[in-house]
């Protein structure tokens, strides 16, 4: 029988994993023709996930995890799971039950139907606020104006793909992903298929409104390279706006004459060309800024521990992988982000030369 890869990042969701793992299970004993296997890719988490991941992969052996000795976000935890994953096809699916397991079914069946990618769109969205609907509306629609590949709208990372897709997308190695887009960028042969989105089981969002401004960032600067485009267009207006006020100072200056020059237009004219020169300068920053990070060429993520995940697999993998085979072969432990312990050293009265352990130290004689 073939094998399905269902990849669950996980950050700090404690609460929904029993639930998330029970209710996928009974899901999957649902589908014929397919074996399944979970590759929870633990995010360095600051709770108890780590050891509730470890406590289900001790129960079911189709259980893999993967723990992250360093935070290193959603998109890369993703990234993280098709390393790791070895089926047929992939699914990629958020541990909060909003995207409901029961939905992978009809994914697979569009994957026997010939389909590579299939996006799982959001038809309803319940439990998110107004203004959420509202910015991703308005991020979807400038995105798809700029952008230089139309990424389905209303449509996150739950999606299904077949192994050549999978295999593809691992070659995509930058830092800064964008995976809905880099999805839609890879072709292939691909389809939507709707749902009702559920509220969240339990816990809290893990994409607050800094992290999805980031996340909208990634979208913008490594899909287009309008922001750029848009500067020439700006300089071009100033230009315009600076060459008109020219005319109109000569045509003033000839015909009416001018007494005192104004201050009021030499100010107006330096802010809105200093706000030009700053602006420009700020995007293509953003861009340089990726260049450098990307040229540094480091790992996406490093690996502290693995379960159920067999090391000699990973020969011939991404750099991550065959990292990951040195580094936990060896037995480091399980990573959380945790604070950091501080250790303070002092120097003793008499110099460091007496700072020796306590049972070190020769007895002190006591006068007669």
């Amino acid at each position: 029988m073939r094998t399905v890869s269902v990849i669950v990042p996980c950050f700090n969701e404690e609460e929904v994993l029993g639930a998330f793992y029970e209710r996928s299970v009974a899901a999957a004993d649902a589908v014929g023709g397919w074996n399944h296997e979970w590759i929870f890719v633990n995010d360095c988490s600051t709770d108890r996930t780590a050891q509730t991941l470890d406590a289900l992969s001790a129960r079911d052996e189709r259980v893999k995890v993967v723990h992250l000795a360093r935070n290193r976000g959603h998109q890369v935890a993703v990234t993280a799971g098709l390393d790791y994953a070895m089926g047929d096809a992939v699914v990629i699916i958020d541990a909060d039950l909003q995207d409901p397991p029961e939905v992978i079914e009809r994914m697979l069946n569009l994957i026997d139907e010939g389909y590579d990618v299939v996006h799982a769109q959001r038809a309803e969205r319940r439990g998110e606020t107004k203004f959420k609907l509202l910015t991703a509306k308005l991020f979807y629609s400038i995105l798809r104006r700029i952008g230089n590949v139309r990424v389905v709208e209303n449509a996150g990372d739950f999606r299904c793909v077949s192994r050549p897709v999978a295999d593809t997308m691992r070659a995509f190695r930058e830092p800064h992903r964008f995976l809905r887009g880099m999805f839609a960028h890879l072709g292939f042969t691909q389809c939507v298929l709707r749902y009702d989105r559920d509220e969240r089981f339990a816990g809290e969002s893990k994409y607050p409104f800094m992290k999805m401004l980031r996340l909208a960032a990634d979208a913008v600067f490594s899909m287009s390279a309008a922001p750029i485009r848009a500067i020439l267009w700006a300089a071009a207006g100033m230009w315009a706006l600076g060459l008109g006020y020219l005319v109109y100072s000569l045509v003033t200056y000839f015909t009416v004459g001018i007494e005192e020059p104004g201050w009021t237009s030499v100010v107006f004219l330096l802010t809105m060309y200093t706000g030009l020169i700053l602006g420009s300068i700020a995007v293509i920053g953003q861009y340089v800024g990726r260049i450098f990070e990307q040229g540094q060429a480091r790992p996406l993520y490093w690996v502290s521990a693995m379960r159920n995940i067999d090391p000699d697999a990973l020969r011939g993998k991404s750099v991550e992988s065959k990292l990951a085979r040195r580094v936990v072969t060896k037995g480091s432990g399980l990573a959380s982000q945790t604070e950091m312990k501080v250790f303070t050293v002092q120097r003793p009265a008499d110099g460091w030369s007496s700072a020796i352990r306590a049972d070190q130290r020769e007895p002190e004689t006591t006068s007669a």
